[in-house]
């Protein structure tokens, strides 16, 4: 199991999945758990602007366009 202590570790990890061959490297369960960070993180910064539900709506609309522009449109791309 790979520890993910910072930023780095992270952006290593994912880097490493992505040229790893594996074609279920950011499924579903990844998607979802990047949205929840992503919702927590953009609501912090955006809560005068934006009401949780737009927040939401939001990230959810983010999350999407990140899968169908960058994972499965870049498929066998390079990095």
């Amino acid at each position: 199991m790979t520890q993910i202590n910072n930023a780095q570790d992270l952006f290593n990890y994912l880097a490493i999945q992505a040229t790893s061959g594996n074609k279920n490297w950011f499924g579903f369960q990844q998607q979802r758990l990047a949205g929840i960070h992503l919702a927590y993180e953009i609501g912090k910064i955006h809560a005068d602007k934006l009401t949780p539900s737009e927040v939401v709506d939001y990230v959810n609309a983010l999350n999407n366009a990140i899968y169908n522009k960058m994972i499965k449109n870049g498929e066998g791309r390079d990095l």
